[in-house]
């Protein structure tokens, strides 16, 4: 069935006034409420068909409707008659802030709520002419009037991830001739059964169209029109259980080779390798200067860590580029790897290259990798763990055409300093992985050895698990104390601990409320009930071989006002009463931290600020948590922002043990390991039912690492350097020394991590804002140098 519709002339907003807005003040219901707090108000069950337009910052004004983690969005309005549908706008901004544009638009009429016939996709039929900016903050309007239907319902199914925007939606009238008749066009039950049927269509569609737009700019729009109709009949056959990764076939690939025209143009005339930020963000349409050179791949690391350079290959030819890679020059202990970055698309249609796939050495050490006409593909050299005598080590990284065409060398050293990272460093990691049970948490137990694994990699030493674990079968007697205590059932607890066994700590998120097994919170049997069973759970790890304190207990999450905090005091009091050891744990979201309950600031033992929050709220946020360490709590931090492809690996992901490190902070969570966009599934993005949130990519059989994980495990590796270098200027200072060593280093505590983070700022928390993210990597081969010159006697 061909829903998919042939792309014709936008209209533009002057033409759009030419036609009847047959939907001017008329009434519509949306689905579900709006709920972005500085645009909701009761105005939203008017303000889309009022004919007026926002001005000023779109989602700021209250003539905006605006959803937060919403999709899809259904919009629809009752004109209160049949009438012929021409032409349709919806009105909207992007660009900054998270905000981006439309997956979707998809228009559907119907005479009855019963049947609806789809007239086509608004992001498609409106953007024939010119499409949305691809950075900075703008309002744009979709709009089309080469619709044809009838209906006196007309429904727009929106889907825009993380939030959803419009602040007005015209239906223009249509010929009068197409209201008689019978009426014409498939139909389908429902406009939301519509969008999940049409969703990968729709996406492969959308790639597809915003590609080639971005290999025709500097060229002429007409030498990909024919490339341009076979889009539509490509994406219907598109089989639905094929991946997101990028290219989508021959079509795509011939789309992506009109680039090629245009890096010829600037002067590359075979292919080119050369150095990149491995960081930065990579488009498959990258245009590099045809002066860059492929300067030498350094790598500078300790013993027993992982770190990475990248290098760009972009292929200028008509034709695909097979390339043979192998290294060679550097012994098997430095542990060299080659890793292939994929390109995927996301649920919001922005493509990423994140995904680091292992590439595979042949019996000669040679691996393959294939580059798309017009197209730059990155791989990512890696020292993993390596291992040995200190010193620098120089080889080659080979690149050859497999027909022999064109080859270069570059020069590759790795630097292994005379120091050891350890097996376990210091900082608490964790990811709310939730892999009790069947690990389906996140709805793919098929990759729990996978996933597993990955997480230990990153350094992860306090899992998290759900209620699912409590100790089960518990009774208690009238004075709240229990009275089957050797019949408790602790095997879902049991078995978590052995899958997570070495773990340094073990959190489980209570989830409270008001009550427990039926007794109200705050009388004398529910504060006996509350002890007595933790009591036992922790008679039990004694037996494991576990303390009480690595227990680590959050009651309420996020808590962010007077209620939350009045269950968590009262669950606290109990617990302490108790007087067992357990660590509780609280993650508070209050943007002024003060206004929060004192009692539940004091009763906990470990405080959880929201990393983002930290940077956006400034120095009070800051001191608040400050003089809470200062009077005996452990502060960690979290961040849990998505998606999580969209984040910057570096402002987000690899910053956040950095600003743990400048706090006084102990351990650096994310939200959320594992967590596939709600079907457990990163390569079938246009599927995935929520935002994703794993910093790895995850499928149903195993999980792969990605730049954003790998920024994880680098943060960690960073606050350990930082962490030794700390001990060491201790070491001498309590020697009673201060040499120009230790001046130094101090600098470095202070000043050089405070510019290490001058780059991280709420606006740059995205990938896509453009930023310098050398000064973290800058910093750490400074530390590097110092840590060795103490050892060698630099800092006595």
């Amino acid at each position: 069935m061909n829903y998919v519709m042939l792309v014709a002339a936008c209209v533009s907003a002057g033409a759009c006034g030419a036609a009847e807005n047959v939907a001017r003040h008329k009434p519509y219901s949306l689905s579900p409420r709006p709920d972005y707090a500085y645009c909701t108000d009761a105005g939203d069950a008017a303000q889309l068909t009022d004919g007026e337009y926002a001005k000023g910052y779109f989602w700021t004004q209250k003539g905006t409707v605006g959803w937060s983690h919403a999709a899809p969005v259904l919009i629809t309005i009752d004109l209160g008659k049949t009438e012929p549908i021409g032409g349709l706008s919806w009105s909207c901004a992007a660009g900054v802030a998270g905000v981006t544009w439309p997956e979707c638009l998809y228009v559907l009429v119907s005479e009855d709520k019963k049947a609806w016939t789809p007239l086509g996709d608004l992001c498609d039929l409106g953007t024939a002419e010119r499409l949305p900016p691809e950075k900075g903050y703008a309002q744009f309007r979709y709009a089309t009037d080469k619709l044809k239907g009838r209906g006196r319902y007309v429904c727009v199914v929106a889907a825009a991830r993380p939030y959803c925007f419009v602040d007005e939606v015209e239906v223009w009238r249509g010929d009068e001739s197409w209201l008689r008749g019978g009426g014409s066009g498939a139909k389908v039950a429902s406009p939301l059964a519509f969008y999940r049927q049409m969703r990968v269509r729709s996406g492969v569609a959308a790639r597809l169209r915003a590609d080639l737009a971005a290999a025709l700019v500097g060229q002429e729009r007409e030498s990909g029109e024919a490339l341009k109709t076979l889009i539509p009949a490509f994406a219907e056959a598109w089989p639905a259980e094929q991946t997101t990764v990028l290219p989508y076939g021959e079509l795509h690939e011939a789309i992506l080779a009109l680039n090629a025209r245009a890096l010829r143009a600037a002067g590359l005339r075979e292919p080119l390798a050369w150095r990149a930020d491995r960081w930065a963000p990579l488009s498959q349409l990258e245009r590099p200067a045809a002066g860059l050179k492929a300067e030498c791949l350094a790598l500078d690391l300790m013993r027993g860590e992982v770190r990475s350079e990248a290098l760009n290959v972009t292929n200028p030819g008509e034709r695909p580029l097979d390339v043979k890679v192998a290294v060679t020059g550097l012994p098997a202990s430095l542990g060299v790897e080659l890793r292939e970055v994929l390109y995927t698309d996301t649920a919001s249609r922005t493509p990423v290259a994140a995904a680091l796939r292992p590439l595979a050495p042949d019996k000669d050490g040679v691996a393959r990798v294939r580059v798309p006409a017009g197209c730059t593909r990155q791989l990512w050299v890696t020292s993993r763990r390596p291992a040995g005598a200190a010193g620098l080590s120089a080889g080659t990284l080979r690149l050859e055409a497999a027909d022999g065409s064109w080859g270069t060398n570059v020069a590759c050293t790795v630097r292994v300093r005379d120091l050891d990272f350890p097996a376990r460093p210091a900082l608490h990691v964790g990811g709310w992985d939730y892999v009790q049970g069947h690990g389906d948490y996140y709805k793919a137990s098929g990759n729990l050895a996978s996933n597993m694994a990955l997480m230990r990699d990153l350094y992860v030493d306090s899992p998290w698990a759900t209620a699912a674990v409590f100790p089960q079968g518990v009774a208690f007697d009238a004075s709240g104390e229990l009275t089957n205590e050797a019949g408790l059932d602790f095997s879902a607890w049991d078995a978590w601990l052995k899958r997570w066994s070495g773990a340094r700590n073990y959190c489980v998120f209570f989830s409270v409320g008001a009550s427990f097994h039926g007794e109200r919170m705050g009388t004398p049997r529910f504060a006996a009930m509350v002890g007595a069973w933790l009591r036992a759970w922790t008679r039990h790890m004694a037996g494991q071989g576990l303390k009480p304190e690595q227990l680590v207990i959050l009651l309420v999450d996020e808590p962010h006002e007077a209620k939350q905090d009045a269950v968590i005091v009262a669950w606290a009091r109990a617990i302490k009463a108790a007087k067992l050891g357990v660590t509780l744990f609280e993650d508070p979201t209050y943007s002024d931290p003060s206004k929060g309950d004192p009692e539940m600031f004091a009763l906990s033992d470990v405080l959880c600020p929201n990393a983002p929050m930290l940077v956006a709220q400034g120095e009070r946020f800051r001191a608040f948590y400050s003089k809470q360490r200062e009077a005996g709590k452990t502060l960690w931090l979290y961040s849990c922002s998505g998606p999580a492809k969209l984040l910057d690996p570096v402002t987000y992901h690899r910053a956040q043990p950095w600003l743990a490190f400048q706090l006084g902070a102990e351990g650096s969570f994310y939200w959320a390991f594992g967590c596939g966009g709600g079907i457990g599934d990163s390569w079938h993005a246009y599927a995935q039912a929520h935002e994703e949130y794993s910093p790895y990519f995850v499928g149903p059989a195993s999980v792969l690492d990605g730049k954003h994980s790998e920024a994880v495990r680098e943060g960690v590796q960073d606050y350990e350097y930082l962490r030794m270098l700390r001990e060491a200027v201790e070491r001498c200072g309590s020697a009673g020394a201060r040499p120009a060593w230790r001046v130094r280093a101090e600098e470095v505590l202070t000043a050089g991590v405070a510019e290490a983070l001058h780059v991280v700022t709420p606006a740059n928390m995205r990938w896509n804002v453009e930023k310098d993210r050398s000064a973290m990597d800058d910093l750490r081969v400074r530390v590097l140098a110092l840590l060795e010159e103490e050892k060698k006697g630099g800092g006595q």
